[in-house]
């Protein structure tokens, strides 16, 4: 199992006495070498949790091939459950969407949680035009399920503002919540921010953790720092920038680093799985910079708020929110690389501002944590079904 999936389900067991999981087991061809896998002898061991396999339905010929069995193990299951709680919704593979017409069909309440706004996202617009066409339609279609099963749901959770808002409107009872897998523990303590903000340094370390991936503005953020780079104003330390993560762009984002002659200040270093080596390099840096340019609510702002770490940006109703209840940080408008550059530029330049967001940072982080987000979530669930 993905081992952040793991955590999150640890994180349900704290909550209810038993539950289930349902998930579409991967081909080998879709696994992401980045990915970090885990087993789940430790999840079995509890004694608490029932695993149920399904198949991979993506593609319209597997889906229609297994829908069935799909539907007939949700008539077991459903009625053996007292919540039902379903994620994963649109059309075709979509297995959360079989889920909830079924609890339909029982006539029993579920709740539904989204972490991104799917009817949102950009269009594939690569191929023949019966491939371009397929894509809109498929595209339509996912659309119009997930309406369908949010809009019949008793309860709608939406990780974020940005998610949050974008659903409301068809939801009988949507609520905000927040999905991390850092806690308490994880925080950084304040003496620990303060010993970072007073060591003597002539450089500014920027990072960014995420996919290399189109929705994530990659090539705007390399923009943004080359920018800044070029554009420095005398006097101004060093900047070195790092992005962490795989994805299917790193490789053009790399040679694009190489052609214009940046490798002394820009890397992509790849993916790093464990976790207790991405908070030491999050609580080492400076500054998060990041260009997300769809309606998605990325963990990784909430967790370099709890690193002491400020995020700049493109504006979302995501972000704004995260930073708000002490200036955290600053958005520009989205796809506004000038902007975000001079935003950059001041903080780079400015060291007691730059401590001052930080201490801001750290303030905004220390509201969340895994554990009462998953209780929030859980409390949600078991008031309003």
């Amino acid at each position: 199992m993905e081992a952040q999936a793991q955590q999150g389900i640890f994180r349900w067991l704290d909550n209810f006495s038993r539950v289930s999981v349902c998930a579409p087991v991967a081909p080998e061809e879709h696994v992401l070498s980045s990915t970090n896998w885990v087993p789940v002898t430790r999840l079995l061991e509890t004694g608490r949790l029932a695993i149920h396999p399904l198949p991979w339905g993506y593609h319209p010929r597997q889906h229609l091939r297994e829908v069935g069995k799909v539907r007939t193990l949700f008539r077991e299951l459903i009625p053996r459950h007292q919540y039902l709680h379903f994620s994963n919704l649109g059309w075709f593979g979509a297995w959360g969407r079989i889920g909830a017409e079924e609890a339909r069909r029982l006539r029993r309440p579920y709740a539904v949680w989204l972490d991104w706004v799917l009817h949102e996202m950009p269009i594939r617009h690569d191929g023949n035009l019966l491939k371009r066409t397929w894509n809109r339609v498929d595209f339509e279609l996912a659309k119009r399920g997930s309406l369908h099963d949010i809009k019949r749901a008793r309860l709608g959770l939406f990780h974020g503002l940005t998610v949050y808002q974008s659903y409301a409107p068809y939801s009988s009872l949507p609520k905000v919540v927040h999905d991390i897998h850092l806690d308490e523990d994880d925080i950084l303590p304040e003496e620990a921010l303060e010993l970072r903000l007073k060591s003597a340094n002539d450089r500014v370390s920027i990072l960014y953790v995420g996919r290399v991936h189109e929705m994530k503005g990659p090539r705007l953020w390399l923009d943004t720092i080359e920018k800044v780079i070029r554009t420095a104003s005398p006097g101004q330390p060093r900047v070195e920038a790092k992005w962490y993560g795989d994805g299917p762009l790193i490789g053009e984002l790399r040679d694009l680093v190489s052609q214009r002659g940046l490798s002394d200040w820009i890397s992509f270093p790849g993916n790093i799985s464990a976790r207790s080596e991405v908070l030491d390099i999050c609580r080492a840096a400076d500054l998060f910079v990041f260009c997300h340019l769809t309606p998605e609510s990325p963990r990784c702002l909430i967790e370099a708020l709890m690193c002491g770490l400020p995020i700049l940006g493109f504006e979302s109703a995501y972000a704004n929110a995260l930073i708000s209840p002490y200036e955290g940080g600053a958005t520009v408008p989205i796809r506004d690389v000038d902007a975000l550059a001079e935003v950059v530029k001041k903080y780079v330049s400015d060291k007691d501002a730059r401590d001052n967001l930080s201490r801001a940072a750290l303030h905004c982080g220390k509201q969340f944590s895994e554990r009462s987000v998953f209780r929030h979530r859980s409390e949600l669930i078991k008031q309003y079904l």
